[in-house]
């Protein structure tokens, strides 16, 4: 049986997080510690029990507790999910699981949270929404940095003009070290690297290909790096709220350059059975983490980079201090970016405008992706509990419900210290040959 929205006033305020192991559920639960209201109790679930254990110990006051559950036991699931207020879910790959999660949601009359960064979970959502507006719940789906910070700047943008053409939105992940990934995680990256997407062009759904398409944008401190359109929900999310858009892209990219090459070149093998998945993730771990890699596989990545060069995306230079870099096993100064462009009219008149979210300051914690993720994750949450009593049902993609002056001052709380100014100016041009300029009306 489906408990209904008028039930649900009765579950209280419990809080069921399933994947509270991972990196960026950590970062979202640290912020929840500081700033949640002190009567939420949050019932952390992880694959790993130590993982849970671990996550409760983040609040350190009894408002949490930690166990195991997998979560493709849809018993144990749906007996967890029973009572809640809402259902956090930050395991991944979410195109694996986010419908279990969601329906064991709807099932208890429970609000639905995510960071779901699929495409095709992205579009799961669209086909539940009905289901969840007969149940009186919502689905808050893609509520982090890229998606999430992306969509909420892209909606700032779409405001400021009478008529929408484009959007497009971008991001950034930089050189963090050594760092120990979830398989999830890349498995997520080798399914942007290659591949069709479903995009949005000349005002329909249509098939893409991940990495093909590459362009520059004029982001601080990332003038010449290389961004290429990958397979990301933004262009379904958005398009699906902004009927009138003709163009939506979702632009990414690492830092520094070689880096796409290395995922390109072992995504594009995989995808042509060249390499097996698992060994291709197992590939990838090991080289983010600063360990021994198989001699075969980097011969592909190798083969992704040299692609680069001759495509003019990046130098010989930048491929041999590259080279240099990894063998002496320094690291890159770290760049981070979340953006959003779009073009359209004012008054008639051609503009093309463009918001982003500033980590060039050296000490920002914005440049670390789980610190961006994660706190974004925690201001879209105390968002939607605010709202939680007003109704809100069915599919809600972050643009279709977040005010993005009101986020912003939510996100500034959800900070850790050394973030200065980090919201940018709104820039605009005419003509996209002409220098961006400052406007002067910046909430």
């Amino acid at each position: 049986m489906v408990v209904t929205h008028k039930d649900r006033k009765e579950n209280g305020r419990r809080v069921l997080v399933v994947g509270a192991g991972g990196s960026m559920t950590r970062a979202f639960l640290r912020a929840m510690a500081q700033a949640a209201p002190t009567d939420l109790r949050f019932d952390l679930r992880d694959l790993s029990e130590e993982a849970a254990l671990a996550a409760a110990g983040i609040f350190g006051d009894g408002r949490a507790h930690g166990s195991r559950l997998d979560l493709f036991d849809e018993p144990a699931l749906h007996a967890a999910a029973s009572g809640a207020a809402f259902v956090v879910n930050g395991a991944g790959p979410f195109q694996r699981t986010a419908e279990p999660v969601r329906r064991a949601a709807i099932s208890a009359g429970a609000d639905y949270f995510d960071i779901d960064d699929d495409v095709e979970s992205a579009r799961g959502a669209l086909a539940m929404s009905a289901m969840a507006e007969q149940a009186g719940v919502a689905l808050y789906v893609g509520c982090g940095a890229s998606p999430g910070l992306t969509n909420v700047l892209a909606l700032d943008l779409v405001c400021r003009l009478d008529d929408v053409e484009a959007i497009e939105v971008a991001w950034c992940v930089g050189d963090e070290g050594p760092v120990e990934l979830g398989r999830s995680v890349i498995a997520h990256t080798l399914h942007m690297g290659a591949g069709d997407y479903d995009g949005w062009r000349n005002g329909e759904l249509v098939k893409r290909r991940s990495f093909a398409t590459m362009r520059r944008l004029p982001l601080p401190g990332l003038l010449r790096q290389p961004f290429y359109e990958c397979a990301h929900p933004e262009p379904v999310m958005l398009a699906s709220s902004f009927r009138q858009v003709r163009d939506v892209t979702c632009w990414g990219t690492l830092h520094p350059s070689p880096l796409n090459g290395v995922i390109r070149g072992v995504a594009e093998a995989e995808r042509a059975g060249h390499i097996g998945a698992e060994a291709a993730i197992d590939f990838l771990r090991a080289a983010i983490a600063g360990m021994p890699t198989d001699p075969r596989a980097e011969k592909l990545a190798i083969g992704g980079v040299k692609r680069q060069i001759r495509d003019g995306e990046i130098s010989w230079a930048d491929y041999w201090f590259f080279v240099l870099n990894s063998l002496l096993k320094r690291r890159y100064p770290t760049r981070a970016a979340t953006a959003a462009l779009v073009r359209g009219t004012v008054a008639g008149q051609p503009i093309e405008l463009l918001r982003y979210i500033d980590s060039t300051p050296p000490s920002s914690p914005l440049k670390q992706m789980e610190i961006a993720t994660g706190c974004a994750e925690a201001a879209f949450f105390l968002e939607a509990l605010d709202r939680s009593a007003t109704g809100n049902i069915g599919c809600l993609f972050p643009e279709r419900w977040v005010e993005p002056a009101a986020f912003y001052r939510r996100f500034e709380l959800c900070l850790p210290p050394g973030a200065g100014s980090w919201l940018g100016p709104v820039l605009s041009r005419s003509t996209s040959d002409a220098p961006f300029s400052r406007l002067d009306d910046r909430p």
